[in-house]
């Protein structure tokens, strides 16, 4: 019978403890991540980036997706991509008078970084 006792209590603890364990880890899967993680590191200057560019003169504006930096310009013909290697981006495509650099993560920060620069001008 003392057997048979200890083998039911054992059952019930890890049973409790097993309940216990699930319970915590549905909650922890309910949580839900509202903050976009961005990154804020530049592995560059962006007066250099500018300078690629053609100048601030040259820039009209920009926009930033989240991996996808836009730049609209006034002249785009002299810009290849070997021009951009050194800043490490994943795509390029140039258009008529717009350039579009692939970054990654943090193609936001640059944009803001770059509308800070044209505004300044």
């Amino acid at each position: 019978m003392r057997k048979f006792k200890w083998i039911l209590l054992n059952i019930i603890t890890f049973g409790i403890l097993y309940i216990y364990v699930k319970h915590q880890a549905k909650k922890n899967n309910a949580k839900i991540n509202d903050q976009l993680q961005i990154s804020d590191k530049v592995d560059f200057k962006l007066d250099d980036l500018i300078e690629d560019l053609g100048g601030v003169d040259n820039i009209l504006d920009s926009s930033a997706t989240m991996s996808t930096l836009k730049i609209n310009l006034k002249n785009a013909e002299t810009l290849t991509k070997e021009k951009f290697a050194k800043y490490k981006i994943h795509g390029f495509m140039k258009n008529t008078n717009q350039v579009i650099l692939v970054f990654g993560d943090n193609a936001q920060v640059i944009n803001v970084m770059l509308q800070e620069k044209i505004m300044a001008h």
